[in-house]
């Protein structure tokens, strides 16, 4: 794989990529709407993304789209990012001959999750994230075998890890960053739920070797890539004990909802989301130590002193 072409390359996924597979030797092209953009790719406007003259490269890495925050905010403008633009991508992509396409979709084509998902379990959003996710996925694999381009779909849950671009960066609402930023700025870290939630955090130095996977045909057309689940109390306590050895002094933290005293306590998963073909991160005594490095690096550029 010599040659290809990212988009979303400013994103906090993409970043990581870019960052890994350049370093890795390969030539990218990254496709969006900055001015040092090899490609101009706008997902709003889906038929200049159609009729796009792309140059000769081995695969592309879709990593563009509207996130989370952006899809309940703007659902209409959310189902033409996420899924007309990639469908004028996979034409665009078809023209030029490109043989390979990676998409990076999301663990929120289920819903509400529970019990043991793997690959096989049938996808239920809930959202307008998680069904555009969904369209797109189902685009990429069907227009994939019609045109002879080989697909991989991976299916990522929360990600972690220090951004690849600081710059860039601009995914504050996701909780680590935003637990870090409440204990820097206000001393504590307040929670709406109870502490009980359950979420599933991946690195992205697993997402990254997961796409390297898919570039090498080593993954079928759909893989998860899942990591630690992590209770949401947990890891706010973490974050409140990293930033208070970091800033020297003490962080609270707060819980919300009904019940707390009674749950946060409770050692219940209530899903476990994986893969049957790309291994998880599940040391759990190592991915908590690197959880709490992370959390360090964020405490630190928000301004943290080391002791």
């Amino acid at each position: 794989m010599a040659r290809v072409i990212l988009t979303g390359a400013s994103g906090y996924a993409g970043a990581a990529v870019l960052q890994t597979l350049r370093a890795d030797g390969i030539e990218v092209m990254t496709a969006g709407r900055r001015p040092e953009d090899a490609i101009r790719l706008d997902l709003l406007n889906p038929q200049a993304i159609a009729e796009l003259r792309l140059p000769q490269v081995d695969a592309c890495i879709h990593a563009a789209a509207a996130h989370e925050v952006g899809c309940r905010m703007d659902p209409v403008s959310a189902w033409t990012a996420n899924v007309t633009a990639t469908r004028a991508l996979l034409t665009a992509l078809s023209h030029a001959r490109v043989g390979r396409v990676v998409y990076l979709s999301t663990f929120h084509v289920y819903g509400s999750p529970a019990g043991e998902i793997d690959e096989q379990c049938q996808p239920v959003p809930a959202t307008d994230y998680g069904m555009t996710h969904l369209a797109a996925e189902q685009m990429v694999r069907m227009y994939a075998r019609q045109v002879g381009m080989r697909a991989t779909v991976l299916r990522l849950t929360n990600l972690y890890g220090v951004p690849a671009s600081w710059h860039t960066f601009a995914r504050w609402s996701l909780a680590p960053f935003d637990f870090a930023r409440q204990a820097v700025r206000d001393g504590s870290i307040r929670l709406l739920s109870d502490g009980s939630p359950v979420r599933s955090y991946v690195s992205l130095e697993q997402l990254t070797g997961a796409v390297r996977a898919a570039l090498k045909d080593q993954l079928p057309e759909l893989t998860h890539v899942s990591g630690q689940p992590w209770r949401m109390g947990d890891l706010a306590r973490l974050c409140a004990e990293v930033a208070g050895q970091t800033l020297d002094r003490t962080i609270d933290v707060s819980l919300g909802g009904v019940g707390a005293e009674a749950r946060t306590g409770s050692t219940e998963t209530p899903y476990r989301f994986f893969s049957n073909h790309w291994p998880s991160e599940v040391d759990e005594p190592v991915m908590s130590s690197r959880m709490a490095k992370f959390l360090r690096c964020v405490v630190e550029h928000l301004g943290g002193v080391v002791r």
